[in-house]
């Protein structure tokens, strides 16, 4: 039995190109038509090929298929599995990180859309800064600055900013924490000793456009604890959420919490 290229295209549902390929690569060997120089693939051209869509399909790189092919020991070949199946492992593994990332992503952007210009009371989430990030307090205010975050933790890393709203004057310090609510079943591992918690029991919550002038972002903030005689503490902390690039600039919106008074 001979078969045309075409033929044998359609019958493996493989493009003609690829069969052309694994002819350049030597592993097919198809005779041709002396008549009018057609290709011919012969049943052992076909069995050739069968056995090389499927490492193909399970992932064997052409490298590894020629040494398969060119005489590897049997006890080698369950090595080469072995070796391959720890791959597919690492990039199942790799997937799932990654669909637990866009998760996280996900829920950013719904709960900063949804609390644009709402408010509420909760608790701020802890998040993790490093202790350099702490500088010396200045009138009694403690200010933060910023500090890079190891690459590896880079998915954790959110810019963040902190004012005192009862300080005179009130400046804001731009720095980045790691968010825990984050890291939930993804690999986090900072290192031990060289990041304390930050936290807040009761805070007042909502999301904000971010401006260098904290006047005009927390204005909106500040007028709704007086309208509804809640006593702000002082400390308002800021986690970036959204970037948005849709008017051509960018413009980030931060998760604003700002910690209450014991009045209830």
């Amino acid at each position: 039995m001979e078969l045309r290229i075409g033929h044998v295209a359609k019958l493996f549902d493989v493009r003609e190109e690829t069969l052309r390929y694994y002819e350049k690569e030597g592993f097919l060997s198809p005779g041709k038509n002396p008549e009018n120089g057609y290709r011919q693939y012969t049943m052992s051209d076909i069995l050739m090929l069968t056995d090389l869509l499927f490492y193909r399909d399970i992932g064997i790189p052409i490298a590894d298929i020629h040494r398969i092919l060119d005489g590897m020991a049997p006890e080698e070949v369950t090595a080469l599995i072995h070796e391959k199946k720890s791959d597919v492992d690492h990039q199942i593994r790799r997937l799932q990180q990654s669909r637990i990332k866009l998760d996280r992503w996900e829920e950013f952007h719904q709960q900063s859309l949804s609390h644009m210009d709402r408010f509420d009371i909760r608790p701020m989430p802890a998040v993790l800064i490093h202790k350099k990030a702490m500088i010396k307090p200045v009138a009694g205010y403690s200010r933060r600055q910023f500090v890079p975050w190891p690459k590896e933790l880079s998915f954790f890393a959110t810019f963040s900013f902190y004012c005192n709203v009862t300080a005179d004057p009130v400046t804001v310090s731009r720095y980045v924490v790691l968010d825990q609510s984050l890291a939930e079943d993804l690999d986090f591992n900072p290192k031990a000793g060289e990041y304390m918690e930050e936290s807040a029991d009761r805070c007042l919550f909502t999301v904000v456009k971010y401006d260098d002038d904290w006047n005009v972002m927390l204005a909106p903030l500040i007028q709704y604890a007086k309208d509804h005689d809640l006593t702000l503490a002082g400390p308002v902390y800021g986690r970036q959420s959204i970037n948005d690039y849709s008017t051509g600039d960018m413009h980030e919106y931060y998760r604003v919490y700002a910690v209450l008074g014991n009045d209830k």
